[in-house]
């Protein structure tokens, strides 16, 4: 599975990388990319699923969907069931550094910004 929130021709890549009966799950268009296709023939015949996930329009059409839900992440998190992977912290007033290390994927993990 490829969990892709770029877009464009790092779309390209993840639908690429994925084994047969793989999936890739669209979830954004960080790039700004213009729109992006696939041949429904070149899926089937390599056994490959893309799928698309928009939250605004989920929490539209059911916004207690989208509430348990997060509810049920934050306890997840706050008993250590899930880890985020964060790798760095930085101040927020280094938030041109940390898109730095983004843009040039110098940064491994996850980066998270602090107000303090």
């Amino acid at each position: 599975m490829v969990l892709d929130p770029v877009g464009g021709p790092v779309r390209e890549q993840s639908l690429t990388a994925l084994a047969p009966f793989g999936r890739l799950v669209a979830y954004g268009d960080l790039g700004r990319h213009e729109s992006w296709t696939t041949s429904v023939r070149d899926l089937r015949k390599s056994n490959r699923t893309v799928a698309g996930f928009n939250i605004g329009d989920l929490a539209r059409r059911s916004p207690h969907r989208i509430g348990d839900h997060l509810t049920e992440a934050l306890r997840l998190l706050a008993t250590g069931r899930i880890d985020p992977g964060i790798t760095e912290t930085l101040p927020l007033a280094e938030a041109a550094k940390a898109r730095r290390l983004l843009e040039t994927g110098t940064g491994k993990g996850k980066l998270l910004l602090a107000l303090h």
